[in-house]
């Protein structure tokens, strides 16, 4: 005659218990992965604020140097078109030429 293999099953407590424990440790897993994406979409509003502020100066950089190249372009020019006129360039005694009264009676700047 073939006996049949009973399995034995565990209390009725301890699959309480394991369910219970395995319910707790679920909630737990949860409340760390709402947290851990609640902390990375902060740092990534804390980024795109960061680049937003580094965008604008960097407009701000960039509107200053055009504008200073600007002001060197022009200073060029004047410089180009005194140049032809101006006496200092043309001194052969520099000591000379850069006192005081001489500049003014030479240079009509």
């Amino acid at each position: 005659m073939a006996m049949a293999l009973k399995e034995e099953q565990p209390p009725l407590g301890d699959v309480r218990e394991d369910e219970g424990r395995r319910l707790k440790r679920r909630e737990k897993n949860r409340v760390a992965a709402q947290k851990s994406r609640k902390r990375q979409t902060r740092r990534a509003d804390l980024l795109h604020e960061a680049c937003e502020l580094l965008e604008q100066r960097n407009r701000t950089l960039r509107t200053e140097v055009d504008s200073l190249s600007e002001e060197q372009r022009l200073l060029v020019e004047a410089l180009t078109a005194h140049e032809p006129q101006c006496p200092i360039m043309h001194c052969s005694s520099t000591s000379t030429c850069l006192q005081p009264d001489n500049m003014a009676a030479r240079c009509s700047v």
